[in-house]
């Protein structure tokens, strides 16, 4: 009887792990969050280096994850099995392990995700964007109103702005300025990778300043520049607020969006949404 349990137990077992690798197999690994993230670091590179070699070697061995090992790449990038480590945490991994196996789509997300094929045009225009939608709707419920209001009320009577962002946020950065603009106010779009002495100089001339760090690490390197600043500072951030102490006057922090944050498409959608929210409650 032991024995017949056994082998049905380890009949279960064997289909389970079939099944699983059935679904591993119907992974879209190239919609995965992995591969977008690997792709917008791609975009990043600027130089023939190592993060660029990692990069494109993790990219072009997509489909062999999660069933790759670190050694592999390390081989295949001409590295070590520490430098992918350092990698993978420098990307938002805790390990290699989690970074291989990080194959999700946001499957209740995507833009194209379940449309009919035989739609006519038509039809499937109006499906983009009632999805469109949905996701806009999703962002704008989770914003906090009496936080943007109260930001907004605080900045109506300035006059000259700073917003700083970096080439990711570019975008964000770019449609907040317009709108600031569109509202009368001088804006200062500035990158903060630029000098120390051009941030500190902007810091000093501005009524205002808006800092775009979605991971928040920038800040937290220099974190001496906001210690003390006389004019009202605040941050947009997915981190969560107190990880910044009394450093800002406000905190915006998307961190109910973590998975959407992982794609570039997904958080500039976020910045824009809130500026527009932000605008709206200026207008008032």
């Amino acid at each position: 009887m032991e024995r017949h349990e056994d082998f049905l137990y380890g009949t279960v077992e064997l289909a389970s792990f079939f099944a699983e690798r059935k679904r591993e197999d119907k992974l879209n690994k190239t919609s995965s969050k992995v591969y977008i993230r690997l792709s917008e670091n791609l975009f990043r590179c600027k130089k023939y280096d190592l993060n660029f070699q990692i990069t494109k070697t993790l990219i072009e061995r997509i489909q062999e994850f999660p069933d790759i090992y670190i050694e592999e790449i390390a081989y295949a990038a001409k590295t070590t099995p520490a430098s992918i480590t350092k990698f993978c945490k420098k990307i938002g991994y805790q390990s290699f392990k989690e970074m291989r196996t990080d194959l999700d789509v946001y499957s209740n997300e995507l833009m194209m995700d379940q449309f009919e094929g035989n739609k006519n045009k038509e039809d499937f225009l109006e499906n983009v964007l009632n999805k469109e939608y949905q996701i806009n709707q999703l962002i704008f419920e989770t914003l906090d109103a009496d936080q943007t209001r109260r930001i907004a009320k605080s900045i109506k009577e300035k006059s000259k702005i700073a917003i700083f962002g970096n080439n990711y946020s570019f975008a964000g950065v770019n449609f907040f300025r317009e709108l600031l603009s569109q509202e009368g106010y001088l804006v200062m779009e500035l990158n903060r990778s630029a000098e120390r002495q051009l941030i500190e100089s902007v810091l000093q001339e501005c009524d205002a300043v808006f800092i775009i760090s979605l991971t928040g690490d920038w800040v937290l390197e220099n974190k001496e520049l906001f210690i003390n600043q006389s004019m009202p500072n605040y941050l947009l951030t997915q981190r969560k607020a107190e990880d910044f102490g009394n450093l800002f006057d406000e905190i915006i922090t998307f961190d109910t969006f973590d998975f959407l944050l992982l794609s570039n498409y997904y958080s500039q959608k976020i910045i824009h949404l809130w500026t527009i929210y932000f605008v709206m409650f200026l207008k008032n």
